[in-house]
């Protein structure tokens, strides 16, 4: 496959290219859908049964809104602008029927000072988000009304939007593309070298993310599997172009030619680039035996962008390393790129890797244990 692909560089690229291009055109044009995530098991089955009779029961968040009195001594009983907010939130919630429900008359604490006014929201609201922002600007509303209050909202639906918000992995999306650009420029200590990385991780993602929304019509994809499949597409696509990339190098540092050290990293490389990927594949299958909530969707997502990786380092890697011959190395940062380039093997790891192979039992044997132990929690 390397040779192919380096013999006919330019219809290596060029179709990696239209490939990756259809792939996410046609995920797009399918669009996405939102299927519901059930558990394994019996309790799988029952929350089927509450899908098909009581959509909105299944998975709906209890919401709590506190009201309480800042002035000392003031009690529920005794303090009509209490009892006036707990009035006005619950006509507030009473507004949005759509996101609101089952709202229940304030329960007092023991001592009169606070009230607790709770509602649901039902499982079957079509955007979470829209409706808790919803509802906590209505909750806001009664607290500018009456400043000498505290009226707050908690709960489960709530407290996951803040969660969410607050982990932003759109923005860890976007700034690990050149935390990733800086590790390859320090690892290559030429850009050219550090850019064939992250276009091969790049170009994965956007075929695997087609590959996702195409799939969401069959399995319950959400954002969780996106992020997933961001995060494993990122690693393996620059993962596997290290190995490319450093036995290319090492061998043009032993002195032989460029497409020779290209034919021995793509039969040594290559190789194990294939091994791994298919391994991680495997194993990831494993999670459609699980069943249940988000655990096919991260499999489908995994296998995909490690998949396409694989393809990828296959065939348009060696192409673009053909392709660009020694300029692979062009754009070298000073003090840092002539000793990058030289790659030269390590005495460190290969003095280690000759240990493990002279002894592969007790090695063996010893990271056995190791794993044994690791996993004796679970």
């Amino acid at each position: 496959m390397a040779g192919w692909s380096a013999a006919h560089r330019k219809t290596a690229v060029f179709g990696w290219l239209l490939l990756v291009a259809a792939i996410f055109m046609a995920g797009q044009a399918l669009g996405s859908r939102n299927l519901p995530e059930y558990s394994s098991g019996q309790a799988g089955q029952a929350e089927r049964v509450l899908q098909q009779y009581a959509p909105a029961q299944l998975n709906a968040s209890t919401e709590n809104v506190l009201i309480q009195a800042t002035a000392p001594g003031a009690t529920f009983a005794t303090d009509p602008a209490m009892r006036q907010a707990a009035s006005q939130v619950a006509a507030s919630l009473a507004a949005h029927p759509a996101y609101a429900t089952h709202i229940q008359a304030p329960r007092v604490s023991k001592d009169g000072h606070s009230a607790l006014v709770t509602f649901q929201v039902p499982g079957n609201v079509t955007n979470i988000d829209q409706a808790v922002t919803s509802l906590q600007h209505a909750v806001a509303g009664v607290q500018a009304r009456h400043p000498d209050l505290r009226v707050a909202e908690a709960g489960d639906a709530s407290i996951a939007q803040e969660i969410n918000s607050s982990l932003n992995f759109s923005k860890a999306e976007v700034t690990s593309i050149p935390i990733t650009l800086l590790l390859m420029l320090a690892v290559f200590g030429s850009l050219v070298a550090a850019g064939i990385p992250v276009l091969l991780a790049l170009t994965a993602l956007t075929a695997a993310i087609g590959v996702v929304t195409a799939a969401s019509h069959w399995l319950p994809i959400n954002g969780s599997t996106f992020e997933v499949v961001v995060v494993v597409g990122m690693a393996v696509g620059v993962d596997y172009s290290l190995f490319y990339l450093r036995r290319e190098r090492e061998e043009r540092a032993k002195g032989r030619s460029f497409p020779e050290a290209l034919r021995i990293a793509g039969r040594t490389s290559g190789r194990t680039i294939l091994v791994s990927g298919l391994t991680v594949m495997a194993t990831m299958s494993g999670l459609f035996f699980v069943g249940g909530g988000p655990f096919s969707g991260f499999a489908l997502g995994t296998i995909a962008v490690v998949g396409i990786a694989v393809i990828g380092s296959l065939t348009v890697l060696p192409a673009l390393l053909a392709w660009l011959g020694p300029k692979v190395d062009a754009g070298r940062i000073p003090f840092l790129g002539r000793r990058r380039a030289d790659a030269r093997p390590s005495r460190l790891w290969g003095a280690l890797a000759r240990r493990v192979v002279a002894r592969p039992v007790i090695w063996g044997g010893v990271a056995t244990i190791a794993l044994l132990a690791l996993a004796a929690p679970v």
